[in-house]
């Protein structure tokens, strides 16, 4: 049975990323593996070492210095149903996200404040929007680290100039992908504020 939104285990979308790569190229140590999951080598040696173990992976010593990965039989199952549950989850992922969004357009509409601003400039951005329409708020600003394009008819400005903001509110549209629904994500150097609203805040339960 595949796990909810709230529930997924953040290693298991570590080991997805794994078995894809040992599946194109046996190639690949800790400091590699780190760099590619954007985790520590610490943990990354152990996510190995663990995979090892259960029999997902078989290591082949080359020499001192090169380790070669392949996927055993049971590791080419483990993909195809992390697979599967990886895509499930982003359609709950997605689901939650619309629904929560609106109902802090709602909360927002309620209280009086109208002119929002998006911090993230992505498909969340693009689900919240949805919300901002449909309670009749107005965007007046969107904020993001890939700053001068357009995104939703609005000129994209950099995440520095947030503390600019003359929005009432700023929904937060960004998420930690090794993370996705960690509680109150914030890019870093950006401090949070009161006036500040995420789509995930499991704090809230």
């Amino acid at each position: 049975m595949s796990k909810s939104p709230l529930h997924i285990e953040k290693n298991m979308l570590l080991e997805l990323e794994i078995l894809k790569h040992v599946e194109s190229t046996p190639l690949l140590n800790t400091r590699m593996a780190a760099s590619k999951l954007g985790c520590s080598v610490k943990l990354a040696h152990a996510l190995l070492g663990k995979m090892v173990v259960k029999g997902l992976l078989h290591v082949k010593k080359i020499h001192s210095r090169r380790w070669d990965y392949f996927l055993t039989p049971k590791g080419v199952s483990e993909k195809i149903r992390l697979t599967y549950d990886f895509l499930d989850f982003s359609l709950h992922f997605y689901q939650e996200a619309r629904k929560t969004s609106s109902e802090i357009c709602r909360k927002l509409f309620k209280s009086g404040k109208v002119k929002v601003a998006f911090l993230g400039a992505g498909e969340l951005a693009e689900i919240a929007y949805l919300g901002v329409k449909e309670w009749n708020l107005e965007l007046i600003e969107l904020f993001d680290v890939n700053a001068d394009r357009k995104f939703l008819g609005h000129q994209v400005l950099g995440i520095e100039k947030l503390s600019e903001s003359e929005a009432d509110a700023v929904i937060v549209c960004m998420y930690d992908k090794k993370r996705p629904m960690e509680s109150k994500y914030l890019p870093k150097n950006i401090e949070q504020k009161e006036n500040m609203y995420w789509i995930f805040d499991l704090a809230k339960g």
